[in-house]
């Protein structure tokens, strides 16, 4: 099993609010990451300091049993505000994530913090590559937003943990709530990278759209990575040796794509077929303006025609 960290700011709605969990709490109480990355402004820090320790104790009080391990990222940020004041924090720890726990699924808080920090986190979310990365939303459990005044006591270092814990209702499973939503972010991402994706084909520049879907944020992303590494292995004359890249999918709509023919059974390509699918390759060089590629091409189809009338002349002796 892979697993499983969280990032998150600490917010004004945690640890608990309005006799429930605040977002880290509730992630926690559902999901139990095994590592917590808790990303502290200088507000927060001052919360949590010696000997108060109000996050890190409040998930243990609230989850008992529960003891993940908690790396506090202090960032000394005084301006919560700023939007540029975020960036390289986020890119350092989430580079520190993919270095210290490969393949781990990293659960992202986008409801703690404010909108500017939530805004940096989405923003690094909706680029990344090479990292699966889960955003989480909490709802407060009046459906309002975060910004609404229900029951909102300000948070400070002298936060009752053990008291607030006695009274969070989402400890008592009869008053139990579940307010985790997992929303599509990439939507937008789609829509732009489909459109970069059509230009792409246009120029037949199949490595920059392979490098694209890298983003994995398609349904079938697998298959069109297949698709495109196909068409990568045409482009360099792979022959039958590519096929094999279709075949798990029995699609009869990838029919008329296959090199030469879908037949497992058959490994000799007739010399014709070998110089229709040169001379495309050497037409598409010419299309993409590569004309010193097009040039060297041209010999070598001669010389594969030449070669191919002879042996038809030679048979005919």
């Amino acid at each position: 099993m892979s697993k499983k960290i969280l990032l998150t700011f600490a917010g004004n709605t945690d640890p608990t609010r309005g006799q429930h969990d605040g977002p880290i709490i509730h992630i926690c109480r559902y999901y139990k990451p095994d590592k917590i990355y808790l990303i502290l402004t200088k507000e927060m820090e001052e919360r949590d300091e010696e000997p108060y320790n109000i996050y890190e104790r409040a998930i243990k009080e609230n989850l008992k049993e529960y003891n993940p391990e908690i790396i506090k990222i202090k960032t000394g940020i005084k301006d919560a505000h700023h939007f540029d004041a975020y960036f390289e924090v986020i890119y350092n720890v989430f580079e520190e994530i993919k270095k210290e726990n490969e393949g781990a699924e990293i659960y992202v808080n986008i409801t703690s913090g404010t909108a500017q920090m939530i805004s940096n986190l989405i923003s690094y979310y909706i680029d990344a590559t090479n990292i699966n990365i889960i955003p989480i939303q909490v709802e407060t459990y009046t459906g309002q937003s975060n910004a609404s005044s229900e029951d909102n006591k300000t948070v400070d270092k002298y936060y009752d943990v053990e008291v607030e814990a006695i009274y969070n209702l989402d400890n008592d499973k009869n008053t139990r709530t579940h307010r985790i939503v997992t929303p599509d972010l990439r939507k937008y991402s789609r829509i732009l990278t489909k459109n970069q994706i059509q230009k792409l084909l246009e120029q037949y520049k199949y490595e920059a759209i392979s490098e694209l879907l890298k983003r994995n944020i398609f349904d079938k992303n697998l298959e069109l990575n297949t698709l495109v590494n196909f068409a990568i292995e045409r482009t360099n004359l792979k022959g039958l040796e590519c096929n094999k890249k279709l075949y798990p999918f029995n699609n009869k709509d990838y029919d008329r794509l296959y090199y030469f023919t879908k037949d497992k059974n058959i490994t000799r390509v007739s010399d014709w077929y070998q110089i229709v699918d040169y001379f495309a390759l050497a037409n598409i060089k010419q299309k993409t303006e590569d004309i010193s590629t097009y040039t060297l091409m041209l010999e070598p189809i001669i010389v594969r025609i030449y070669l191919s009338i002879l042996k038809d002349l030679m048979k005919k002796i």
